[in-house]
């Protein structure tokens, strides 16, 4: 069995634990309202219905509201789709003989040195099953973005 738990990952470095989201909506936390965080998802495998092993980490920086709130909107969806398809499905040719107009993949989102360790602090206190993996999995996810990015933008 698997499960997910969110994270955001203030300016300050401090680390907030967050509900599942309800219907694309995350619970506000208004501490944080108007702040950019990052946002992370720690994907992990389940023993005796407690986290024990990460499997997948993803990273996003979102903006929070007047209320400390994110929603997920069809808007922001629709554009990360579309860029990824742009660049996954036409070669660097097809890109260049496309007459349309021509948008630069979007960097990754990866978390900062400081960030990283606040994570890894994080988890290591309440998580220590999923500390464990952390360095070694965020580095690879980091890793493989920055690869995909890199093919793509060349």
């Amino acid at each position: 069995m698997g499960g997910i738990k969110w994270l955001y990952i203030s300016k300050e470095n401090k680390v907030y634990k967050v509900p599942n989201p309800k219907n694309g909506k995350f619970k506000a936390i208004k501490e944080l309202s108007e702040q950019d965080v990052l946002k992370v998802m720690l994907y992990y495998r389940t023993k005796n219905r407690k986290p024990a092993k990460l499997v997948m980490v993803e990273f996003d920086r979102i903006t929070l509201d007047s209320q400390g709130m994110y929603e997920v909107t069809d808007e922001r969806q629709r554009r990360m789709l579309q860029n990824a398809f742009q660049f996954l499905y036409n070669t660097p040719q097809q890109l260049a003989e496309n007459k349309s107009t021509f948008e630069l993949p979007l960097a990754p989102t990866v978390p900062s040195t400081i960030e990283k360790k606040a994570l890894y602090g994080y988890l290591n206190q309440n998580l220590p099953n999923l500390g464990n993996d952390a360095p070694a999995i965020v580095e690879n996810a980091i890793s493989s973005l920055n690869n995909i990015h890199e093919k793509k933008s060349t």
